[in-house]
């Protein structure tokens, strides 16, 4: 097995710009930054519109590390001009990513995730900056796998069309000089400051916790790309750190594909008692998501926590609570 290329690491930017860097990535990154030496000395600045009041986010941030905020949309033209002042590179993690709103709301998931991402690499290309990342999905290869970055896209839903319509205004801004780099990451879990439990590990895990049994659809065998919210944080700190490695790639970001049923059992592993149900309800979640990551682990990049170790994180923040015997509840 070959070894990835030996390299230095480029010069590093003297600010970095976080777009939705209160979320759930977000939160985990921008204290990230801050612990690596490499970055010692940047500021780190935040754009976000606060839309789900993550207030604390904001909250017990490193001591030393240098962050400004700035509370706004990118969406809002004058924000991001001010946003992007004497910044070397942008981290772009704002978007509506929560599915079933996708669904309702399509326009409106187009207009933030396609046209904003659009609006702010032309404002890039304005400001001179040096490099661009782009957070996307592993979606936005459709159904089906093991799919490598170069295969035909085929994204299912209006999140999935967004972020691919995102990706191409990105590789655009490549074309005209710009670097960019496109991480395309699954289903994120694990805890961080800001947790999001809409995705099934996290979701799981959490009603494992709290009691509750496990509902999944069909047999179980279906498949997900699955990445620790460490782990998706540590490759865009090798996206930042080695511009000269990742620009002008599209890279899966992913720990490993897991059936249904892996989860369950990882689960299991630390809650034995959880009680699963079967349902075959609904239809879209019978279908399995797989990609490979063989190119981002050619580039040093390698996942440190296991699907096992980070759900049971997540499990053991629900084990002050006691069993609820349902059925002796009188709710007259």
């Amino acid at each position: 097995m070959m070894s990835p290329p030996e390299t230095k690491p480029g010069k590093q930017p003297g600010v970095v710009l976080v777009t939705g860097g209160l979320g759930y990535l977000g939160s985990q990154l921008i204290r990230d930054l801050a612990a690596e030496p490499d970055f010692a000395g940047t500021t780190i600045r935040i754009l976000d519109n606060l839309q789900n009041e993550n207030y604390r986010a904001l909250m017990n941030l490193p001591a030393g590390a240098r962050y400004q905020f700035i509370e706004g949309d990118i969406l809002d033209p004058a924000a991001v001009r001010l946003a992007l002042r004497e910044v070397e590179a942008v981290i772009h993690l704002a978007a509506i990513v929560r599915t079933p709103m996708s669904f309702e709301r399509s326009a409106w998931v187009e207009q933030v995730n396609h046209w904003g991402t659009a609006h702010l690499v032309e404002a890039c290309l304005e400001a001179g900056v040096a490099h661009l990342i782009l957070a996307s999905t592993t979606a936005v290869h459709g159904p089906g796998g093991p799919f490598r970055e170069t295969d035909p896209c085929f994204p299912q839903g209006a999140y999935a069309q967004s972020k691919r319509q995102a990706e191409v205004a990105v590789l655009a801004a490549f074309e005209r000089g710009l670097q960019t780099t496109i991480l395309r990451f699954g289903l994120m879990y694990g805890l961080a400051p800001i947790v999001r439990f809409e995705a099934v590990p996290n979701r799981f895990a959490y009603l494992a916790g709290v009691g509750h049994p496990l509902t999944v659809f069909g047999t179980g065998e279906q498949r997900r790309s699955l990445i620790h919210i460490r782990d998706a944080s540590q490759a865009v700190c090798l996206a930042l750190r080695q511009p000269q490695l990742t620009s002008g790639h599209i890279l899966n970001v992913i720990d490993q594909n897991s059936s249904v049923l892996e989860l369950v059992e990882a689960i299991r592993q630390e809650k034995p008692e959880v009680v699963v149900r079967f349902t075959e309800q609904d239809i879209r979640t019978h279908l399995s998501f797989e990609v490979d990551n063989s190119a981002i682990l050619a580039l040093g990049w390698q996942p440190q926590v296991s699907v096992r170790v980070g759900l049971a994180e997540v499990v053991r923040q629900f084990q002050s609570l006691a069993p609820l015997a349902m059925q002796t509840l009188d709710f007259e």
